[in-house]
């Protein structure tokens, strides 16, 4: 244990920029920041992190969260390098720190079916899952055998095993966003098929997405969930109010996709935020909906959300 702490201790970084490691490229420093290369590592990590009662973060492939300007004033926990994958019959075993990518040309390489409709999504295995990403009508549940994790509890980090049926999963939602349980690793069923078809299936996904410009500028995705009792999905809301290129300095409601917010060069978190915001409330004004974000904030947001609340 000692030599395992001395080693975390070793490779524990001060003040790293986040920002190179979101699709938004924004974001403060880190305080501490760690790079797991093991199962034990990152368990060391959220020990560590919970002894010296510091907050901590788990970073995957940085879609989908927004990281305050001043940064993050705790642990942030890379996954990157926990990128092992592992093919047996129809299951592919995954780590956490596997970008979606990567995952979708191995089935292709083993003819394997059912990962298709994530050809070209970014970020990793495990934000997929605790995100339970979806795309053309498929989501990750749809897909998953069992989870390998572990539990947190005060100081204690525990070896878990999650069968699909625990894991909750609805709609952009998972167990892992209401609880202390961690990603490791991720089993994914899927079915043996045509190369031909599969190969044709994924590159008709990436063709679309890069079609609709999700890769020319910075951003994080989806800012908002989709309302299904609203009837219509949220980029469209947004589009009808007429608020496609509307700017605070260098962020930007899409013109391509008017649910995503791009970086057109140095935003700041707060002038992303400040969008953010401004969508809400018009379209709770103008349309009576509120909308829920599927983007998390990351850092010291209190003092900003309770002002706009009041």
């Amino acid at each position: 244990m000692n030599n395992r702490k001395n080693n975390f201790m070793r490779r524990l970084k001060i003040g790293v920029p986040l920002a190179p490691y979101t699709t938004f490229k924004i974001g403060g420093p880190a305080r501490y920041y760690f790079e797991p290369k093991t199962f034990s590592d990152f368990k060391t990590s959220i020990s560590w992190a919970l002894r010296k009662n510091i907050p901590y973060f788990i970073l995957g492939g940085g879609s989908n969260i927004l990281v305050h300007d001043s940064g993050y004033k705790g642990l942030v926990i890379n996954t990157k390098k926990l990128n092992k994958l592992n093919v047996k019959g129809t299951i592919i075993s995954a780590e956490c720190g596997v970008t979606i990518d990567r995952l979708v040309d191995l089935s292709l390489k083993y003819g394997l079916s059912g990962i298709e409709f994530a050809a070209g999504l970014p970020g990793t295995v495990g934000g997929a899952l605790f995100m339970n990403a979806r795309a053309y009508d498929s989501t990750f549940s749809n897909i998953v055998d069992k989870v390998f994790a572990f539990k947190a509890e005060n100081t204690c980090v525990m070896d878990i095993v999650l069968k699909k049926d625990n894991l909750r999963f609805s709609y952009k939602q998972s167990i892992f966003q209401g609880k202390r349980f961690y990603i490791f690793k991720v089993n994914i069923s899927l079915a043996a098929g045509s190369k031909k078809k599969i190969q044709s299936a994924i590159d008709k996904n990436r063709k679309k997405r890069k079609e609709m410009g999700q890769y020319v500028f910075p951003n994080a995705g989806c800012i908002f969930k989709n309302d299904y009792r609203a009837g219509i999905p949220t980029g469209k809301i947004i589009e009808e109010l007429g608020l496609k290129g509307k700017r605070i300095d260098n962020a930007e409601v899409y013109e391509e996709h008017a649910n995503f917010i791009i970086n057109r060069g140095n935003a700041r978190a707060e002038d992303v935020y400040g969008l953010i915001r401004f969508i809400e409330n018009e379209v709770k004004k103008k349309k009576g909906i509120i909308l829920k974000r599927e983007i998390n904030l990351i850092g010291s947001w209190e003092e900003l959300e309770k002002k706009q609340e009041n």
